[in-house]
């Protein structure tokens, strides 16, 4: 995990590093993670576009695209909107909602990674407002599919609460995605799993996985 040179996206980082289980390593500048991009720097947009940028996947809904409309310019990217279900929200804990999205919102995950698995669809980003509870649930969905141990999705997302909260609390947070994980894997056996029982071709994880690490 890396920060980005980016001064106008907050929360903006590579998940570039992670080891996995096998040995292998999540390789660099092939999956980004930020916050809303509505007010990148021109600087921050010649530097995604250096790197290749190719996919944009943006989690929100409808009502936060309109307030925070990405403003990428010319950024040459395909972009593909996939919004987990927000009728939950503020109805309980972090962790019901977190288990309201898996629950609800399979195929909204289901539908990124068919845009992250596409041909040519890497180097990519993924974000949604604060880019720290639905970006965070997909890409710990991700690091699940590729073999990284739970431990390291739990730092990944952690890092989230500590740049954008001044009192992070991390056993609280801890608990919500190694819980959310945990739901996953008793209803599903795995993130894999989940995956496919909402649509995801056993092909489209492969090509995931080769895209991510190899």
């Amino acid at each position: 995990m890396s920060d980005l040179p980016l001064t106008g996206i907050k929360n903006a980082r590579d998940i570039g590093g992670i080891p996995t289980g096998s040995g292998a390593v999540v390789q660099p500048l092939r999956l980004l993670r930020s916050a809303r991009l509505n007010r990148p720097t021109d600087a921050d947009l010649a530097w995604l576009a250096s790197i290749g940028l190719r996919t944009v996947v943006d989690l929100r809904q409808s009502f936060e695209i309109a307030a925070w409309p990405d403003a990428l310019g010319e950024l040459a990217v395909e972009r593909v909107n996939v919004a987990p279900s927000l009728e939950n929200e503020g109805a309980g804990t972090f962790f019901e909602l977190y288990l309201a999205w898996l629950d609800d919102s399979g195929e909204a995950f289901a539908d990124a990674v068919h845009a992250l698995a596409r041909p040519g669809a890497l180097p990519a980003l993924v974000h949604c407002t604060a880019g720290k509870d639905r970006t965070g649930v997909l890409v710990a969905l991700v690091l699940d599919v590729l073999g990284v141990a739970e431990k390291e999705i739990v730092a990944d997302y952690l890092l989230s609460h500590a740049r954008l909260s001044a009192d992070p609390g991390d056993v609280i947070y801890q608990h919500v995605i190694t819980g959310s994980l945990a739901h996953v894997r008793e209803r599903f056996g795995s993130a894999e799993g989940y995956l496919l029982a909402h649509g995801v071709s056993a092909e489209e994880i492969a090509a995931l996985r080769e895209g991510l690490l190899g």
